[in-house]
Protein backbone atom coordinates (compact mmCIF):
# COMPACT_ATOMS: atom_id res chain seq x y z
CA UNK A 1 0.00 0.00 0.00
CA UNK A 2 1.10 3.77 -1.04
CA UNK A 3 2.37 6.13 1.98
CA UNK A 4 2.76 9.74 3.18
CA UNK A 5 6.36 8.49 3.90
CA UNK A 6 7.46 6.94 0.45
CA UNK A 7 9.86 8.99 -1.61
CA UNK A 8 10.37 9.11 -4.98
CA UNK A 9 13.30 10.49 -7.79
CA UNK A 10 12.67 10.91 -11.24
CA UNK A 11 15.95 10.98 -13.85
CA UNK A 12 14.64 9.14 -17.01
CA UNK A 13 12.78 10.30 -19.73
CA UNK A 14 8.91 9.54 -20.68
CA UNK A 15 8.28 7.43 -23.93
CA UNK A 16 5.04 9.26 -24.78
CA UNK A 17 2.30 7.65 -26.93
CA UNK A 18 -0.98 9.47 -28.72
CA UNK A 19 -4.07 7.48 -29.25
CA UNK A 20 -6.81 9.39 -31.09
CA UNK A 21 -10.32 9.81 -29.40
CA UNK A 22 -13.48 8.37 -30.83
CA UNK A 23 -16.63 9.62 -30.52
CA UNK A 24 -17.39 9.19 -26.68
CA UNK A 25 -13.88 10.96 -25.88
CA UNK A 26 -12.12 7.52 -25.21
CA UNK A 27 -9.16 6.74 -26.77
CA UNK A 28 -8.77 3.70 -30.04
CA UNK A 29 -6.08 3.59 -32.65
CA UNK A 30 -2.41 4.56 -31.40
CA UNK A 31 -1.61 7.41 -34.14
CA UNK A 32 2.39 8.42 -32.81
CA UNK A 33 4.82 6.64 -30.25
CA UNK A 34 7.89 8.78 -29.42
CA UNK A 35 10.80 6.76 -27.52
CA UNK A 36 13.66 9.02 -28.79
CA UNK A 37 12.45 11.79 -26.61
CA UNK A 38 15.34 13.95 -25.39
CA UNK A 39 13.04 15.88 -22.58
CA UNK A 40 9.58 15.50 -20.96
CA UNK A 41 8.89 18.15 -19.46
CA UNK A 42 4.79 19.06 -17.52
CA UNK A 43 4.17 22.40 -15.95
CA UNK A 44 1.49 23.92 -14.54
CA UNK A 45 0.69 27.70 -14.30
CA UNK A 46 -1.76 29.65 -12.46
CA UNK A 47 -2.93 33.34 -11.96
CA UNK A 48 -3.60 34.53 -8.39
CA UNK A 49 -6.07 36.98 -6.92
CA UNK A 50 -6.18 38.18 -3.54
CA UNK A 51 -8.94 40.25 -1.41
CA UNK A 52 -6.99 42.79 0.27
CA UNK A 53 -7.85 45.52 3.03
CA UNK A 54 -7.86 47.13 6.68
CA UNK A 55 -4.97 49.20 7.57
CA UNK A 56 -1.95 48.77 4.98
CA UNK A 57 -4.23 47.17 2.29
CA UNK A 58 -3.10 43.54 3.58
CA UNK A 59 -4.01 40.25 1.58
CA UNK A 60 -6.47 38.18 3.31
CA UNK A 61 -7.64 36.00 1.21
CA UNK A 62 -6.21 34.69 -1.60
CA UNK A 63 -7.71 32.47 -4.88
CA UNK A 64 -5.45 30.25 -7.49
CA UNK A 65 -7.39 30.66 -10.67
CA UNK A 66 -7.11 30.52 -14.75
CA UNK A 67 -4.58 26.93 -14.03
CA UNK A 68 -2.94 25.70 -16.96
CA UNK A 69 -0.99 22.34 -17.53
CA UNK A 70 1.32 21.83 -20.57
CA UNK A 71 3.30 19.05 -21.59
CA UNK A 72 6.55 19.76 -23.40
CA UNK A 73 8.27 17.35 -25.89
CA UNK A 74 11.87 17.78 -27.04
CA UNK A 75 12.79 14.67 -29.79
CA UNK A 76 15.98 13.76 -30.93
CA UNK A 77 14.19 12.72 -33.78
CA UNK A 78 11.27 13.33 -36.16
CA UNK A 79 8.95 11.35 -38.14
CA UNK A 80 6.36 12.35 -41.14
CA UNK A 81 3.70 12.05 -38.29
CA UNK A 82 5.13 13.94 -35.78
CA UNK A 83 5.98 16.94 -37.74
CA UNK A 84 2.35 16.71 -39.81
CA UNK A 85 1.34 16.86 -35.99
CA UNK A 86 3.47 19.69 -35.30
CA UNK A 87 2.64 21.89 -38.08
CA UNK A 88 -1.07 21.14 -37.89
CA UNK A 89 -0.62 19.60 -41.24
CA UNK A 90 -2.28 15.87 -42.73
CA UNK A 91 0.37 13.77 -43.96
CA UNK A 92 -0.34 11.25 -47.37
CA UNK A 93 1.15 8.66 -48.42
CA UNK A 94 2.17 8.69 -52.17
CA UNK A 95 4.81 5.67 -52.31
CA UNK A 96 5.75 5.69 -55.77
CA UNK A 97 4.01 8.30 -57.17
CA UNK A 98 5.61 11.33 -55.00
CA UNK A 99 6.17 14.28 -57.83
CA UNK A 100 9.60 16.08 -57.17
CA UNK A 101 10.66 19.14 -58.95
CA UNK A 102 14.28 18.60 -59.60
CA UNK A 103 16.71 21.76 -61.29
CA UNK A 104 20.12 21.22 -61.88
CA UNK A 105 22.43 23.30 -63.53
CA UNK A 106 23.97 22.95 -67.07
CA UNK A 107 27.63 21.11 -65.79
CA UNK A 108 25.50 18.77 -63.49
CA UNK A 109 23.75 17.19 -66.39
CA UNK A 110 25.31 15.02 -69.74
CA UNK A 111 24.12 13.81 -72.75
CA UNK A 112 23.37 10.15 -72.19
CA UNK A 113 24.94 7.36 -74.74
CA UNK A 114 21.52 6.49 -75.64
CA UNK A 115 19.54 8.52 -78.19
CA UNK A 116 17.01 10.69 -76.61
CA UNK A 117 18.44 10.66 -72.95
CA UNK A 118 19.75 12.52 -70.52
CA UNK A 119 22.05 11.28 -67.61
CA UNK A 120 22.95 13.14 -63.90
CA UNK A 121 24.11 11.99 -60.68
CA UNK A 122 22.09 12.02 -57.60
CA UNK A 123 23.53 11.25 -54.51
CA UNK A 124 25.67 8.39 -55.96
CA UNK A 125 23.09 7.11 -58.42
CA UNK A 126 23.78 7.70 -61.74
CA UNK A 127 19.99 8.30 -63.49
CA UNK A 128 18.39 8.96 -67.08
CA UNK A 129 15.96 11.48 -67.93
CA UNK A 130 14.19 11.68 -71.62
CA UNK A 131 15.25 14.89 -73.28
CA UNK A 132 11.56 15.58 -74.22
CA UNK A 133 10.44 15.60 -70.44
CA UNK A 134 13.23 18.63 -68.79
CA UNK A 135 12.80 21.92 -69.52
CA UNK A 136 15.98 24.20 -69.97
CA UNK A 137 16.34 28.17 -68.81
CA UNK A 138 18.89 30.50 -69.50
CA UNK A 139 19.55 34.27 -68.38
CA UNK A 140 19.64 36.19 -71.52
CA UNK A 141 22.38 38.33 -72.40
CA UNK A 142 20.55 41.34 -74.01
CA UNK A 143 17.11 43.22 -72.93
CA UNK A 144 16.75 45.18 -69.47
CA UNK A 145 18.47 44.31 -66.34
CA UNK A 146 15.37 42.91 -65.30
CA UNK A 147 14.91 40.82 -68.38
CA UNK A 148 18.61 39.41 -68.08
CA UNK A 149 17.74 38.86 -63.98
CA UNK A 150 14.70 36.49 -65.26
CA UNK A 151 15.87 32.83 -66.59
CA UNK A 152 13.61 32.22 -69.75
CA UNK A 153 12.76 28.85 -71.04
CA UNK A 154 15.07 27.78 -74.97
CA UNK A 155 13.31 26.42 -76.81
CA UNK A 156 15.59 24.47 -78.84
CA UNK A 157 18.69 23.28 -76.43
CA UNK A 158 21.62 22.55 -77.99
CA UNK A 159 23.03 19.67 -75.47
CA UNK A 160 26.44 19.66 -77.44
CA UNK A 161 27.26 23.57 -76.36
CA UNK A 162 24.80 23.83 -73.58
CA UNK A 163 23.00 26.89 -75.17
CA UNK A 164 21.25 27.09 -71.20
CA UNK A 165 21.75 27.52 -67.77
CA UNK A 166 19.40 25.00 -66.06
CA UNK A 167 17.50 21.75 -66.61
CA UNK A 168 14.30 21.53 -64.62
CA UNK A 169 12.26 17.85 -64.78
CA UNK A 170 10.19 15.74 -62.19
CA UNK A 171 12.33 13.01 -60.73
CA UNK A 172 9.26 10.82 -60.91
CA UNK A 173 9.65 10.61 -64.76
CA UNK A 174 13.30 9.82 -64.19
CA UNK A 175 14.47 5.83 -64.79
CA UNK A 176 17.66 4.25 -63.10
CA UNK A 177 18.92 2.59 -66.47
CA UNK A 178 19.12 3.92 -70.21
CA UNK A 179 15.77 3.07 -71.51
CA UNK A 180 14.18 3.56 -75.13
CA UNK A 181 10.84 5.51 -73.94
CA UNK A 182 9.90 8.95 -73.01
CA UNK A 183 8.55 8.13 -69.58
CA UNK A 184 10.42 7.23 -66.49
CA UNK A 185 10.29 3.85 -64.22
CA UNK A 186 9.79 5.29 -60.92
CA UNK A 187 13.04 6.50 -59.38
CA UNK A 188 11.24 8.29 -56.42
CA UNK A 189 9.81 5.59 -53.70
CA UNK A 190 8.32 5.95 -50.47
CA UNK A 191 7.26 9.56 -51.28
CA UNK A 192 5.65 11.02 -48.02
CA UNK A 193 3.83 14.77 -48.39
CA UNK A 194 3.23 16.54 -45.13
CA UNK A 195 0.34 19.24 -46.39
CA UNK A 196 0.33 22.34 -44.49
CA UNK A 197 -2.38 25.02 -44.79
CA UNK A 198 -3.82 27.74 -43.87
CA UNK A 199 -5.94 25.56 -41.86
CA UNK A 200 -5.33 24.18 -38.53
CA UNK A 201 -6.05 20.22 -37.61
CA UNK A 202 -7.57 19.86 -34.58
CA UNK A 203 -4.60 17.86 -32.84
CA UNK A 204 -6.42 16.47 -29.88
CA UNK A 205 -5.64 13.20 -28.44
CA UNK A 206 -5.62 11.17 -25.40
CA UNK A 207 -1.78 11.01 -24.09
CA UNK A 208 0.00 8.41 -22.12
CA UNK A 209 3.61 8.95 -20.96
CA UNK A 210 5.63 6.06 -19.43
CA UNK A 211 8.66 6.67 -16.67
CA UNK A 212 10.61 5.05 -13.68
CA UNK A 213 10.15 6.58 -10.40
CA UNK A 214 13.44 5.20 -8.11
CA UNK A 215 12.27 4.31 -4.27
CA UNK A 216 13.95 5.97 -2.44
CA UNK A 217 13.80 3.58 0.58
CA UNK A 218 14.85 0.11 -1.27
CA UNK A 219 16.30 1.93 -4.81
CA UNK A 220 13.97 -0.03 -7.11
CA UNK A 221 12.87 1.74 -10.08
CA UNK A 222 8.87 1.82 -9.91
CA UNK A 223 6.51 2.56 -13.30
CA UNK A 224 5.41 5.65 -13.38
CA UNK A 225 2.63 7.05 -16.31
CA UNK A 226 1.06 10.31 -17.03
CA UNK A 227 -2.12 10.55 -18.35
CA UNK A 228 -3.57 13.88 -20.44
CA UNK A 229 -7.18 12.34 -21.32
CA UNK A 230 -7.26 15.40 -24.04
CA UNK A 231 -4.21 17.05 -25.01
CA UNK A 232 -4.44 19.47 -27.35
CA UNK A 233 -1.22 19.63 -29.54
CA UNK A 234 -0.13 23.52 -30.04
CA UNK A 235 0.47 24.48 -33.45
CA UNK A 236 1.75 27.97 -31.87
CA UNK A 237 6.09 28.69 -32.06
CA UNK A 238 6.98 25.85 -33.90
CA UNK A 239 10.16 25.43 -35.85
CA UNK A 240 11.99 23.27 -38.22
CA UNK A 241 15.85 24.46 -38.20
CA UNK A 242 18.15 22.70 -40.75
CA UNK A 243 22.13 24.23 -40.26
CA UNK A 244 25.43 22.88 -41.17
CA UNK A 245 26.85 23.84 -38.14
CA UNK A 246 26.08 22.81 -34.25
CA UNK A 247 24.35 19.76 -32.74
CA UNK A 248 21.40 18.46 -34.73
CA UNK A 249 18.31 19.56 -34.79
CA UNK A 250 15.72 18.82 -31.85
CA UNK A 251 11.63 18.81 -32.55
CA UNK A 252 9.88 20.40 -29.74
CA UNK A 253 6.54 19.63 -29.34
CA UNK A 254 3.80 21.81 -27.12
CA UNK A 255 1.00 19.99 -25.68
CA UNK A 256 -1.84 21.85 -24.21
CA UNK A 257 -4.03 20.00 -21.40
CA UNK A 258 -7.70 20.40 -21.64
CA UNK A 259 -10.43 19.66 -19.60
CA UNK A 260 -11.56 16.13 -19.96
CA UNK A 261 -15.61 15.21 -19.96
CA UNK A 262 -15.14 14.02 -15.64
CA UNK A 263 -12.81 17.48 -15.08
CA UNK A 264 -9.71 15.60 -15.20
CA UNK A 265 -7.04 17.16 -16.95
CA UNK A 266 -4.00 15.02 -15.93
CA UNK A 267 -3.24 12.22 -13.97
CA UNK A 268 0.29 10.73 -12.72
CA UNK A 269 -0.07 7.10 -12.09
CA UNK A 270 2.53 5.24 -9.93
CA UNK A 271 2.65 1.21 -9.75
CA UNK A 272 4.69 -1.59 -9.54
CA UNK A 273 3.92 -5.24 -10.96
CA UNK A 274 2.83 -8.03 -8.27
CA UNK A 275 2.42 -11.72 -9.61
CA UNK A 276 -0.62 -11.47 -11.40
CA UNK A 277 -1.31 -15.00 -10.90
CA UNK A 278 -4.60 -16.65 -11.15
CA UNK A 279 -5.04 -17.30 -8.09
CA UNK A 280 -5.23 -13.51 -7.02
CA UNK A 281 -8.29 -11.88 -6.60
CA UNK A 282 -10.02 -10.17 -9.13
CA UNK A 283 -8.87 -6.16 -9.00
CA UNK A 284 -11.57 -3.46 -8.43
CA UNK A 285 -11.79 -1.41 -11.27
CA UNK A 286 -14.80 0.50 -10.63
CA UNK A 287 -16.26 0.90 -14.06
CA UNK A 288 -14.59 -0.48 -16.94
CA UNK A 289 -10.95 0.43 -18.10
CA UNK A 290 -10.06 2.10 -21.26
CA UNK A 291 -8.99 -1.61 -23.00
CA UNK A 292 -12.28 -3.07 -21.53
CA UNK A 293 -14.00 -1.48 -24.00
CA UNK A 294 -12.62 -3.18 -26.43
CA UNK A 295 -12.80 -6.84 -27.78
CA UNK A 296 -9.61 -8.91 -29.42
CA UNK A 297 -10.59 -7.50 -32.86
CA UNK A 298 -10.39 -3.96 -31.55
CA UNK A 299 -14.02 -3.58 -31.87
CA UNK A 300 -15.93 -1.61 -29.08
CA UNK A 301 -18.70 -3.86 -26.96
CA UNK A 302 -21.31 -1.79 -27.13
CA UNK A 303 -21.21 -2.19 -30.91
CA UNK A 304 -24.22 -4.26 -32.16
CA UNK A 305 -22.62 -4.43 -35.62
CA UNK A 306 -19.81 -7.36 -35.25
CA UNK A 307 -18.21 -5.85 -38.26
CA UNK A 308 -17.58 -2.64 -37.41
CA UNK A 309 -13.86 -1.29 -37.15
CA UNK A 310 -12.47 1.47 -35.78
CA UNK A 311 -12.02 4.18 -38.24
CA UNK A 312 -9.94 7.45 -38.46
CA UNK A 313 -6.48 8.86 -38.37
CA UNK A 314 -3.47 6.38 -38.43
CA UNK A 315 0.24 6.49 -38.93
CA UNK A 316 -0.56 8.00 -42.64
CA UNK A 317 -3.70 9.68 -41.65
CA UNK A 318 -5.61 6.66 -43.65
CA UNK A 319 -8.20 4.37 -42.22
CA UNK A 320 -7.29 1.95 -39.23
CA UNK A 321 -8.48 -1.05 -40.21
CA UNK A 322 -8.61 -3.83 -37.55
CA UNK A 323 -9.25 -6.71 -38.65
CA UNK A 324 -9.32 -10.55 -38.14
Amino acid sequence: MASILDKYAIKEVADVMFYELDSAGAPSAPVLYIDTAKVTTISQSAEQVEARGGKSNVKLLSWDTNKELTLELTDALFSAKSLGIMFGGTMYDNGDNQEVLKTLGKNEIDESATSGFLTFNLNGNQLYIAKTLVTTFAYPTIGSAAERATPQAVATPNWTTKNFDFVTFDLLDCTSEAVARANGNGVVHSGITINITEEFNANTYYITGDTYARNYQNGQDEFLQFIIPKGKVSAEDVSLTMEADGDPAEFTMNVECLKAVDGTMLKLVKYSIGSGSATDAAPNKGVASVLDQYNEKGERAEWANPVSKITGTSLNDGNVSLDD
